[in-house]
Parts: C-alpha cells; structure tokens; sequence
C-alpha cells in the first residue's frame, strides 16, 4: 500500500457535534476575552499617554495658588515647596518662625523657580 492510497482511507477527524457547534457560551467567553484584552490595552495606552507637567510648570502652578494666601501662609508654602527641591535659602527660618521678620516673596519665588528648573523629574 502506497502513501497515497493509505491518507486516502483515513476518514476525516471526528469531534463530539457540541465541539462542532458554536454556541452561546463560546460566544460570551469570546466577549469575555476581548473585554479583558481590551482592558489591558486600554491601562498600556493610558500609562503610555499620560500627560507628564515639568517640575517648572508644578512649581509655578503652586506659585499661582500660593498668591491668593496670607503673607504667612503664602511663606510656608513656598519654603514647602522650595524643601520638596532640597534647597534651602537664609533667612527662611526667620520669617516662617517671625511674623514681623522681612523676606522678600519675590525672592522666594524665584528661589522656587530655580529649585524647580534644576530639578530632574
């Protein structure tokens, strides 16, 4: 018997008709699998695309709402800010603990400012 008379006498491959079939229940675990697949494109492209502000954009956003405080609060928020960039600057103390101590705000926004251009992330 030749190779071909003998694939010529094997019958065709036989599954039980409910293999056979597709069903409501192939079709919800095919629904089932593009909504996971598609919930992890979706977390892929929204790490890939979010929007990243500079730390020069942040910092002159708290700049912004930092106007509208009061002389005191407006210091310690901008020492707060200059902190969080590892930067000190001299006369700080003074003003945060003295609320008649001078300080110049002008000053320390641009202290602020600067903290935020040399800053990396």
């Amino acid at each position: 018997m030749s190779t071909e008379e003998l694939v010529n006498q094997l019958s065709g491959i036989r599954i039980p008709e409910s293999f056979a079939r597709f069903g409501l229940q192939d079709a919800l675990a095919a629904v089932a699998l593009g909504l996971i697949l598609g919930s992890i494109v979706l977390a892929i492209l929204r790490v890939a695309t979010i929007r990243r502000t500079r730390p020069i954009d942040r910092a002159r956003t708290a700049i912004a709402a930092l106007s509208r405080q009061e002389r005191q609060a407006r210091i310690a928020g901008l020492a707060a800010l200059l902190r969080a960039h590892g930067e000190k600057m001299s006369g700080l103390d003074a003003a945060l603990y003295d609320p008649a101590a001078t300080i110049d705000i002008g000053a320390l926004e641009a202290a602020v400012i600067d903290a935020a251009r040399r800053a990396r992330a």
